[in-house]
This record gives C-alpha cells, structure tokens and sequence, in this order.
C-alpha cells in the first residue's frame, strides 16, 4: 500500500473521530491549536491531562457515564490528540513522548472499552500517528509506537476484541481492521520499513 493510500485511509479514520468528537470541536471552535479543551456530559466522568509543551494540543469530548481519560504529552515536541469517549465504563490512557510530535485520534463508542497506547517520535524532523476506533462493547487496544515516522489505524466494530501492535524503529505502517465478536489477537510486532494492512471479520458484527 502506498503511503498516499494509507494517509487517504487514515484521513477517513479521522474523519469518523471527528464525529464522534462534535461536541470538542464545537467547543474549541475560534481557539487556538495548542492547549486544553475538555467536554464532559454524563455521570462520574474523569479526565486527567498533562502537558509539557505549550505548543501542545488535547482536545477531548466525553459523554455517557464513568469514562476515564488519562492524557500526558511530554518531551521536547508538540504534540496533538482529539480524544472521544462516548457509550459508559470506557477508559483510556495515552502517553505521547519524544523529539518530534506525534498525532492521536481515538473514539471509543459502546461500553467498556480500554485503550493503552504509548508513542514516542524520536526525531525532531518526522511525526508519528494513530487512530483508534472502536464501536462494540468491550473491545482492548494496546498500541506501543517507538521510533520515527510510525503511522497505525487500527478499528474494532463488534464486541469482545483484542488488538494489540508494536511498532518500532521507523517507517513502519500498520493498518489492521476487525469487524465482527470475539476475534483472535494477532499480535503484531513491526521493526523498520515494515508494511501491514489486515482484515479480520467473522460476519457478527454490526
């Protein structure tokens, strides 16, 4: 897949986290792009963030009851995310590190999903990226991206999925779709000019 193709996927990756996130977006619309902006509706939400940069940006919408964030942009670069949380028992925590900045965008729509993701862009000329996207109920994502110029997309529609992936040195381009309930880990460790794009589905999902 050519890098082109894979910036068009992850556009549409965003595109999906931008609707989910309407209720950020409005909120921050006419501010600047660095700081913190965070809505929260809903019952017992918590949102823990930590910024080291102050060209640095999170912008984060969470609806639905006891979603937890926990957000902290460190190291010498900027770095943006646009975190979303709607459906209730969500939780995610981010770490973004590193020379260079990193991008994150991450939507969590039913209940009880869990996001661990870590990215650290170890040069100051390249950027790492992700997108999260999950729609079931209790979907993981575990996400490790340490290098240069990483990107990843990663999506779970159904329920009950686990997809974890690592992503090291640099280079490394990872798309990995999962569409129905209950589908197998693969586990995916990438080092160095490494190219993924995996579809899995057993028919069941929404």
């Amino acid at each position: 897949m050519t890098n082109a193709a894979f910036s068009s996927r992850i556009a549409t990756g965003l595109a999906a986290c931008a609707l989910l996130a309407t209720a950020a977006a409005a909120q921050a619309q006419g501010t600047p792009e660095r700081g913190v902006f965070v809505t929260q509706i809903g019952d017992a939400p918590r949102a823990e963030i930590t910024q080291r940069n102050a060209d640095s940006l999170a912008r984060v919408a969470q609806e639905g009851a006891n979603n937890q964030l926990d957000l902290t942009q460190e190291g010498s670069a900027a770095h943006r995310a646009e975190i979303a949380q709607g459906g209730d028992d969500n939780t995610a925590s981010a770490v973004q590190d590193g020379e260079g900045s990193t991008d994150l965008a991450l939507a969590q729509e039913g209940n009880g999903n869990s996001a661990i993701l870590f990215q650290r862009e170890q040069s100051a000329l390249a950027e790492t990226s992700a997108t999260i996207l999950q729609r079931g109920n209790g979907n993981s994502i575990i996400l490790a991206q340490d290098g240069s110029d990483n990107e990843a997309l990663l999506t779970q529609e159904g329920d009950n999925n686990i997809m974890t992936a690592s992503q090291i040195d640099s280079g490394n381009r990872l798309e990995w779709n999962q569409i129905g309930d209950d589908v197998a880990d693969l586990q995916i460790i990438q080092s160095g000019g490494a190219t993924m794009q995996v579809t899995q589905s057993n028919g069941s999902g929404g």
